[in-house]
């Protein structure tokens, strides 16, 4: 069994992840050892949040404690649906466990106010996920800034160079910029440069690592591509970390972007620098890709 490592931070810096709490389990945890278990907690993006342990989390609190136990919790979640349950909190005001101070209801209340609104949830994030994630055109520049270094930043195994990093964060400031939001929560963009009036490129693009494999970035290209259709564009070309460099998460990256329809056209081994190597991909625009292409 892999021991959890153990951090001490401020109580108050950890958000919730959900809106009530019942009675009945606080008498209970709070008549358990004074010695607590660690709580279980997620970082996504600049969410720091509970993933379980609210009612502990709470009678601590009430203890006086400020500081407390956690360990990031490494289990294989929907984290799209804790990300729902964030921003609900965020939207009612709910920034850390006292804020639930109000909000203690007896265990019936418990199960139909959060236990039935949760199930609901999930099962609606079953049937269209896209009724909780926005993918929006973002016009503001600091906006366009702010959510690209909150994002890649994020994403240290497909950015780590600093100095690329700060790039983009300045580079997509005149670009045209989708964001994509769990509410009022940011987990990834896209952004596009234009060369002509035939040829637009993928400047950056990012996703959080727990959405990966959502579709959501599919539904990105989804929009993209039908704006530069739609203003007469036809060729959508990206730059990648080319196959002769090892990286796991590029090979994941690469076929991505081939299932969507980009073909490789050329390696450049110092385009960028000899430690990495370009892959220029180009997709036609208005060519679906066919059954099969990876």
């Amino acid at each position: 069994m892999v021991s959890k490592r153990v951090h001490r931070i401020a109580l108050k810096d950890i958000r919730p992840s959900q809106l009530y709490l019942s009675e009945q389990r606080l008498v209970r945890t709070q008549q358990e050892n004074e010695n607590l278990e660690p709580l279980p907690v997620k970082k996504i993006a600049n969410e720091l949040f509970l993933t379980d342990g609210h009612h502990r989390a709470f009678t601590l609190w009430k203890k006086g404690r400020r500081k407390v136990e956690v360990y990031y919790d490494q289990d294989d979640m929907d984290w799209l649906e804790y990300l729902i349950c964030v921003d609900w909190c965020r939207k009612e005001n709910i920034e850390s466990i006292s804020d639930l101070k109000g909000r203690v209801v007896f265990e019936d209340e418990f199960e139909e106010l959060w236990i039935e609104r949760c199930q609901r949830m999930h099962e609606s994030v079953e049937e269209n996920m896209f009724k909780y994630i926005q993918i929006e055109e973002e016009m503001e520049e600091t906006k366009k800034s702010d959510i690209c270094e909150l994002v890649i930043r994020s994403l240290p195994d497909w950015f780590g160079i600093e100095k690329a990093i700060l790039d983009y964060i300045e580079g997509v400031k005149d670009k045209y910029f989708l964001s994509v939001n769990v509410g009022t929560i940011p987990v990834g963009f896209i952004s596009i440069e234009e060369h002509n009036e035939y040829t637009s490129e993928v400047y950056v693009l990012g996703i959080v690592e727990e959405l990966h494999g959502r579709g959501i970035g599919r539904r990105l290209f989804e929009k993209v591509e039908k704006k530069l259709s739609d203003e007469g564009k036809k060729f959508l070309t990206v730059k990648t970390l080319a196959a002769s460099h090892p990286d796991k998460n590029y090979r994941g990256t690469r076929r991505f972007y081939s299932s969507l329809g980009f073909y490789p056209l050329e390696e450049f081994g110092d385009l960028w620098d000899e430690d990495n190597p370009c892959l220029f991909m180009v997709k036609t625009l208005g060519v679906n890709c066919k059954k099969g292409c990876e």
